[in-house]
This record gives structure tokens, C-alpha cells and sequence, in this order.
């Protein structure tokens, strides 16, 4: 495991057991404020938020006014949580996402999947398995 899947397994971990004791209010408001999130990432894609540059992986939560810069040959999917479709830009562009809606700064219009997605939410039992996509026979 690398440190990067360490971590972000603490973070889900703590997520999950603060919502499931119902911890910290705050964090609740917090959570008011995502848009979205990652659904996959192919190529060199950042994003500012607060002013501060990331680099984007899978499943990163997205909140509003997050600007997006995809570097030439880089592809973004995300899920928008009032959309409620699955939305992929490719690069080069720049891209902000905010609760309303997408402003394409610069790059290629956005193709809206017709796919739909929602708000993940935390599961109050615990064990089992969590997959996207996948069917089991």
C-alpha cells in the first residue's frame, strides 16, 4: 500500500465512524458544500481550492468553486451532485465547478454522460463490499 492510499484510508475510516456516532456537527455543514466528486483521471490534472494547488485522483470529494487545470492529454470524470450526471473534459482547459453549475474558462465543451450518479452517503452497517460499476452474479 503507499502512503497516499494509507492515508485517504484513515481519512474514509474516520468519516465512517464520526457519521456513524454522529460526531461533529460541523462536519456536517462542511459536507454542504461539495459539489461532487472524481469518478477517474488519466493525465496530469490539478486543482485549486482555497488557493492552494492538488493534484486530482479518484474519488477526491470536490466542493464549489473549485477551478480545474487538465494539461494537453489529460481526461476528468466526475459525478455532479445536482446534475446528477457523470461529466468528463479533456484537456487542455480550465474548468470551474461550482453547485450551480461548470464555467468553461478555456478548452473543449463538457460532455454530459448519460449516466446518472448521486451523493455518495456513509452506510450505517458495517462489513460487506462497495463497488461502482461492477455487477455480481
Amino acid at each position: 500500500m503507499t502512503p497516499k492510499s494509507v492515508i485517504r484510508a484513515a481519512v474514509v475510516f474516520s468519516m465512517v465512524l464520526g457519521a456513524g456516532l454522529g460526531l461533529s456537527p460541523s462536519t456536517a455543514q462542511e459536507s454542504a458544500t461539495d459539489v461532487g466528486y472524481v469518478e477517474a483521471v488519466s493525465g496530469r490534472v490539478v486543482a485549486f481550492t482555497r488557493g492552494a494547488p492538488v493534484l486530482v485522483d479518484v474519488l477526491d470529494v470536490i466542493s464549489g468553486r473549485t477551478r480545474f487545470d487538465l494539461q494537453t492529454n489529460s481526461e476528468l470524470r466526475l459525478c455532479h451532485y445536482r446534475i446528477g450526471r457523470f461529466l468528463t473534459m479533456k484537456g487542455p482547459a480550465r474548468i470551474t465547478i461550482s453547485s450551480d453549475g461548470i464555467i468553461v474558462e478555456a478548452g473543449k465543451a463538457v460532455d454530459v454522460s448519460q449516466d446518472t450518479c448521486a451523493v455518495v452517503k456513509a452506510s450505517k452497517f458495517q462489513g460487506g463490499i462497495v463497488t461502482r460499476g461492477a455487477t455480481f452474479k
